[in-house]
């Protein structure tokens, strides 16, 4: 018999718990359980939330590792594509303060084409309902409204199973359940760790680099984006604004805000209907026939938020730029840049989208690292094991696969006892050095947001190396059974020892605080270095792709050229409802508004030099 697996999913109590515990295939809370994952923020797909039921989550927009993890577990592109935002890859702009406003520059990358496997730009509340509802059709128990009591015995514990108790949050009845293992997936929270009193939580520090602390807000634009004042600005693109004080996301997503909770839960029953029976892309009701047939409510939003270093110094009196810390420090960057101020000048903040004091969100100090990952009986997965920044989406995308190693080595832990402590030492081992290569692709990217001239640079390296290696360039060969090869070695390439060694040489040679102007010879020094480790990293054979398909600007050798506009085309707008659709031969159907395309107008077109 497979392992029993147990959600608990901590929150106040609310008859929206006991709506979506009903979904699961057994009543309430089971006596013994192999595995019980307690959940107090969404780290991994397999946990969700702590809400009773799912809510706002930082982190919207997601790559091809985790539309592949999507594809194997079963969930299908076309119902993927009627609940989120289509996503066409990767655009950054670097901008600076002084000179003129037009000379900046810009970085587009294209992402996996969408008969492949999707990738979205989703609204957390959504999708983690969908993912609660799939799971308890496999048999998982998840409950909400149902608090794990984590005490030192919870960690310490060395006995054969570990006795967890849990407060129903509706009843206030204590009950309690025996667990083989525990699984820690409370993210920033990292409870398991934080009684562990022996250890404490690291956060960057010298040559670790600086911490960033987010700002953000909900948007509107009423305006046609083809007249945003930006180079080849496209909204299906998860858009970055960079500057020296950090980078702000730019991700246009749809919202069912609104939306009676019983009414989203029979519409992706309904889809998730449609998924099991393997229906065709063009046979799914459009958005628009979903929105009508559940009465539900609809409407796209523009989620903006600045990740700035913790370093950067604000002028000691804000009030003149808003009413709270993050409408202050995001208005005050945004000032700063003619550029940035016309962009956002498109946009109309949105109040209280998610309820009563929802206009302004804040998070400080991101970054920060778990010295210990494992105890008796148990494992963090996720956030829970570290975190540094959301730039390009490492919780959803790279720290997923944490679970995924745990995972498959669940079965091997619950079956022997002579393995355990060997098995979690293979976890922390697996753990030890991956935060700390994160953050230093975080900071190698932001020191080079310094100068417009340098910026590229960063994510052109990322491309090269995460998406240049052999396991990700085979990618279409991985079944479920194998997935967890790329999955678990991935990490944007920054565990890859040619990007280690660059990125310590331009952190070293742009050190320094991000208000200080770069030289010349800097900018001229960091180039250099930059051409000559292309170079080298190529030589290897380790790196290839065609770069002139994924990439505007650059040909299949990397060589850039500003007249390059060309790229792979796999995403287009529809000529009734303007929304763009991810072009599949199979899906002639627009999505959102049901208006049927010719073949050529829906299948992808192939850059060719």
């Amino acid at each position: 018999m497979g392992a029993q697996i147990s959600s608990l999913l901590v929150d106040r109590p609310n008859s929206d718990a006991e709506l979506l515990n009903s979904f699961n295939t057994t009543d309430g809370l089971p006596l013994h359980s192999d595995v019980v994952v307690v959940g107090d923020t969404p780290s991994t797909i397999t946990v969700l939330e702590r809400s009773s039921s799912p809510g706002y989550k930082i982190g919207e927009s997601t790559l091809t590792v985790f539309g592949l993890w999507l594809k194997q577990v079963g969930i299908s592109s076309p119902l993927l594509h009627h609940l989120f935002g289509p996503k066409d890859g990767l655009a950054f702009y670097y901008f600076s303060s002084t000179g003129d406003p037009e000379s900046y520059t810009n970085f587009i990358a294209n992402g996996p084409p969408g008969d492949f496997v999707p990738t979205l730009q989703i609204e957390r509340k959504v999708s983690e309902l969908l993912l609660t509802l799939f799971a308890q059709r496999l048999g998982i128990t998840v409950l909400h409204g149902h608090e794990a009591v984590i005490e030192d015995d919870t960690v310490n514990k060395t006995s054969e199973e570990t006795v967890l108790k849990v407060l129903d949050k509706d009843t206030g009845k204590e009950e309690s359940v025996g667990a083989k293992l525990l699984i820690d997936a409370t993210g920033r929270f990292h409870r398991f760790v934080s009684k562990s009193k022996e250890v404490r939580i690291q956060r960057p520090k010298g040559s670790e680099g600086f911490n960033t602390h987010a700002f953000w807000g909900y948007f509107e634009c009423d305006v046609d984006e083809k007249e945003i004042p930006l180079r080849d600005y496209e909204s299906v693109n998860t858009n970055h604004i960079c500057v020296p004080e950090g980078w702000a996301w730019v991700i246009r997503l749809p919202t069912w805000e609104g939306s009676p909770l019983p009414n989203l839960i029979n519409m992706i029953n309904h889809l998730l209907d449609l998924n099991a029976a393997n229906t065709p892309a063009d046979a799914y009701p459009s958005t628009a026939e979903l929105v009508k047939r559940f009465d539900l409510k609809f409407r796209w939003v523009i989620s903006v938020g600045f990740a700035l270093r913790s370093d950067v110094a604000c002028p000691s009196d804000l009030a003149e730029f808003g009413n709270c810390e993050a409408e202050q420090k995001f208005n005050w960057v945004v000032s700063k840049y003619k550029k940035v101020s016309d962009f956002m000048s498109n946009f109309a903040l949105i109040h209280d989208l998610y309820g009563p004091g929802t206009t302004w969100y804040v998070r400080k100090n991101l970054a920060f690292k778990s010295p210990r990952v494992t105890g008796p009986n148990w494992m963090a997965i996720g956030d829970a094991t570290g975190f540094t920044n959301p730039l390009y989406s490492p919780g959803i995308n790279a720290n997923m696969v944490t679970s995924i190693f745990a995972a498959e080595m669940t079965k091997q832990y619950l079956d022997s006892d002579s393995q355990k402590k060997e098995l979690r030492d293979k976890y922390e081992m697996f753990c030890k050095d991956r935060v700390t290569n994160l953050q230093r692709m975080n900071v190698f990217n932001y020191v080079l947001m310094r100068d417009p001239a340098l910026g590229p640079i960063g994510p052109l390296w990322q491309y090269l190396i995460g998406t240049g290696n052999a396991n990700f360039q085979g990618a279409k060969k991985y079944t479920l059974k194998d997935c967890h090869e790329l999955l678990t070695t991935w990490d944007w390439g920054a565990n890859e020892v040619e990007y280690i060694a660059f990125a310590k040489k331009i952190c070293q040679l742009l050190e320094g605080p991000a208000d200080s102007p770069l030289s010349t010879e800097t900018i001229e020094e960091v180039q250099r270095v930059s051409a000559e480790g292309l170079k080298d990293a190529i030589a290897t054979g380790k790196y290839t792709g065609r770069w002139g398909g994924l990439f505007r600007y650059y040909d299949d050798n990397l060589v850039f050229n500003k007249e390059k506009r060309e790229r792979d085309v796999l995403a287009k707008r529809c000529e009734d409802c303007g929304e763009w659709q991810m072009l599949r031969p199979d899906m002639l159907k627009c999505v959102f508004c049901g208006a049927e395309h010719a073949v050529e107008e829906s299948t992808k077109i192939l850059w060719t030099s």
